[in-house]
């Protein structure tokens, strides 16, 4: 998988999100609920559309599971079979 991948969805992550979180405490494979990523079914739709627009990609949110939410490196996963 690409770096580049985890990179922008880290991004996409601390400037979307995570705003509070130092990027350094966020690693590709650190549990992204401990952050509150996942909880909220709005803040999980915009982070979908928000990585909808980073990538090209359409995101079909049937597909979202729980462990797609994970971790950053579960999210790129995802988004590298997609394009």
């Amino acid at each position: 998988m690409s770096e580049d991948i985890q990179s922008r969805v880290k991004s996409v992550l601390l400037k979307n999100h995570l705003r509070e979180i130092n990027a350094d405490e966020l690693g590709y494979d650190s549990p992204l609920v401990e952050f509150g990523v996942g909880l909220d079914s709005i803040a999980t739709m915009e982070l979908l559309v928000a990585l909808e627009e980073e990538f090209k990609i359409p995101i079909d949110d049937q597909e979202i599971t729980p462990q797609v939410l994970e971790s950053i490196e579960s999210i790129s996963e995802y988004i590298a079979g997609k394009i």
